[in-house]
């Protein structure tokens, strides 16, 4: 069995994944072999999304994220994970997918907050899927913009959206809401 699998799969650990995988998904995957690291588990699952990501193959992303579900990884990993899965849900256009991840993302955060600030040189990166897809899609998508505000407000207490942002932010929504009323009259045909 061993000769049939890449030796990068072997280095990270993950045959058993790999034998589960369908004749086109290994296809899929052997595109992508040159750009893994197979340091570790992790790292080997994080270098594969991201490729896909950058060659907007976000069905096969899927395949990956999903398959990360089988290991155990720490808390920080599966965020680090599941910030990659919501950008690939996102552009899916699965929503109520990427509402569950964000959430998820929503509740691991307070525990690894810290390493985040000490990753990224004591602030939070502008990129935090979670925050920003989870806005994305309850109000341009649900149109729930009183949402919108509340989680703003909470993203604010939260320490990873600060003053000026927020009001930035607010504004956005307003001129956003406005525009979508002014779309719907506009766009309004009455029947002859």
């Amino acid at each position: 069995m061993t000769e049939n699998v890449p030796s990068k799969v072997i280095e990270a650990g993950v045959e058993n994944w790999f034998v589960t995988l369908s004749d086109m998904d290994r296809v899929k995957l052997n595109r992508y072999l040159d750009k893994a690291d197979s340091s570790s588990t992790f790292s080997f699952f994080m270098s594969l999304i991201k490729a896909v990501i950058a060659d907007e193959n976000y069905r096969f992303g899927i395949t990956l994220c999903v398959a990360t579900n089988n290991y155990e990884f720490d808390a920080y990993q599966r965020f680090l994970i599941n910030e990659e899965f919501i950008e690939v849900l996102f552009n899916r256009e699965l929503y109520e997918d990427v509402k569950n991840v964000c959430e998820i993302n929503f509740k691991i955060f307070p525990m690894i907050k810290d390493i985040i600030l000490e990753e990224n040189g004591g602030k939070y990166p502008n990129r935090l899927n979670f925050r920003n897809k989870y806005i994305d899609v309850i109000v341009g998508v649900d149109a729930q913009y009183e949402k919108g505000y509340e989680m703003l407000d909470t993203y604010c207490e939260m320490g990873i959206l600060d003053k000026e942002d927020l009001e930035f932010r607010r504004n956005s929504l307003k001129v956003h809401r406005l525009q979508r009323t002014f779309d719907g009259v506009y766009t309004y045909r009455p029947k002859e």
